[in-house]
C-alpha cells in the first residue's frame, strides 16, 4: 500500500528535502513536523521501503500527518474514501479526522486507533567520552528555556556545582525555529557531558502526553540522568539505576551528592542505560513503524468501517461526540 508523508510547506523544494540527512542536518528536525513526519520519511527512504513525500495528499492509500497539519491537509482533500489518515498528535490535540492515530507514549495507546511509537532519539547524537569515567564536572540542560524548572535558572543552582567544582552547562533557545541563537545549540553533543537534567516548571497535573526522549538520549549517550516526576518517564521505568527522579533543585542537590559519593552507582547507571537504549534506537523505532505502517495499518483498515466510509465532517464530529463520551482528553 502506498504511504505518503504530508508536508504541508514542502511546495517548491521536495528535492531539497529529499536529500536531507537527519544526522547531519539535525537542525532541520527541532519542530514538530520535522521531527515526526520528515524524518520518519527519510529513515524509511533510505532503507527503500515505498514512501512518498508530498505537500498535497494523494488520491489513495495511507497519508501520514502531524496534528499541527490537520486543518491544512483537510483544505486540500478532494476525498477520502480510497485514503487512511493516519495523524500524529505530538504535543497537540487529538486530530478528529484520523482514521488512526500516533502518539508519544502509551497513555491512551489502545493498539487499535492509538499507537505508542517513540520519538527518534536525537539526530546526529555524539556519545560520552568513556574515558571521562566516573568524574562528575559538567552538568547539562539540554531544551527549550520555558521547560525548565525554575530553581536550575537561579545563581544558586549553578553556584552549588561550583562549590563540587562542576560546571552547569545550559544548551538551551527560547523556541525551535527560525532564530539567531540557534546556532549556539550542541544537542547532539554529549562528548563532555556528565550528568542531565531535565525538570519541568511544577504544574498542576502530571503531563501525560510528552515523550520520554530526554531519557532515552540520556541512555543512548552514557549520561546519567535527574529527571522531573513525569509519566513518561515512569512508563519506560524497570529500575532505580534507569534514572533518578527528582522535583526540585534541592532534591537534585541531593542526587549530585550522592552520584559523588558513589562512582560505582554512576558506572552502574551509565552501563544500565547502554543496554536500555538498545529498545529505543533508531534502528528499533524504524522496526516498530514499518510494522505499523505496511501490517498493522493495512490489516485493520480491510476491516473498512461504517464511519470510514462517512463523509470526513459526519467522522470528525462523531469522534468528538466519542471523546466527549469517554470523557478522554484531546491531548
Amino acid at each position: 500500500m502506498r504511504v505518503t508523508f504530508f508536508l504541508a510547506g514542502a511546495e517548491g523544494h521536495l528535492n531539497v528535502l529529499r536529500s536531507l540527512d537527519p544526522d547531519r542536518d539535525w537542525r532541520r528536525f527541532q519542530q514538530g513536523e520535522g521531527a515526526w513526519i520528515l524524518q520518519t520519511y527519510l529513515r524509511l527512504a533510505r532503507e527503500r521501503y515505498p514512501v512518498e513525500l508530498a505537500w498535497k495528499p494523494p488520491e489513495e492509500g495511507i497519508v501520514v500527518f502531524h496534528a499541527k497539519e490537520a486543518r491544512r491537509l483537510g483544505w486540500r482533500l478532494r476525498g477520502t474514501e480510497n485514503l487512511i489518515l493516519v495523524g500524529v498528535r505530538g504535543d497537540n490535540r487529538e486530530p478528529l479526522m484520523a482514521d488512526f492515530e500516533i502518539v508519544q507514549n502509551g497513555r491512551f495507546a489502545n493498539d487499535r486507533k492509538r499507537f505508542f511509537i517513540p520519538h527518534w532519539p536525537q539526530p546526529g547524537l555524539l556519545p560520552r567520552d568513556r574515558d571521562r569515567g566516573a568524574r562528575i564536572e559538567r552538568v547539562a540542560y539540554k531544551g527549550f528555556d520555558a521547560n525548565l524548572h525554575p530553581d536550575f535558572r537561579k545563581p544558586a543552582w549553578a553556584d552549588f556545582l561550583a562549590e563540587h567544582g562542576m560546571v552547569w552547562v545550559t544548551d538551551s533557545v527560547r523556541f525551535a525555529g527560525p532564530s539567531t541563537d540557534e546556532a549556539a545549540l550542541a544537542w547532539p553533543d554529549f562528548r563532555t557531558i556528565d550528568l542531565i537534567v531535565a525538570v519541568r516548571p511544577r504544574e498542576r497535573k502530571m503531563r501525560t502526553s510528552k515523550p520520554a526522549t530526554k531519557l532515552v538520549n540520556a541512555w543512548i549517550a552514557g549520561v546519567p540522568a535527574l529527571l522531573g516526576p513525569e509519566y513518561q518517564f515512569r512508563e519506560i521505568r524497570r529500575s532505580d539505576l534507569d534514572y533518578i527522579e527528582v522535583s526540585s533543585a534541592e532534591e537534585a542537590k541531593v542526587a549530585v551528592r550522592r552520584l559523588l559519593a558513589d562512582p560505582d552507582l554512576y558506572l552502574e547507571m551509565v552501563e544500565n542505560g547502554r543496554m536500555r537504549a538498545a529498545e529505543f534506537s533508531a534502528e528499533a523505532i524504524l522496526s516498530r513503524w514499518t510494522e505499523l505502517l505496511y501490517q498493522t495499518i493495512p490489516a485493520l483498515a480491510r476491516r473498512r468501517s461504517l464511519l470510514r466510509r462517512m463523509p470526513l465532517p459526519v467522522r470528525v464530529a462523531a469522534r468528538r461526540v466519542g471523546r466527549w463520551a469517554t470523557l478522554r482528553p484531546a491531548r
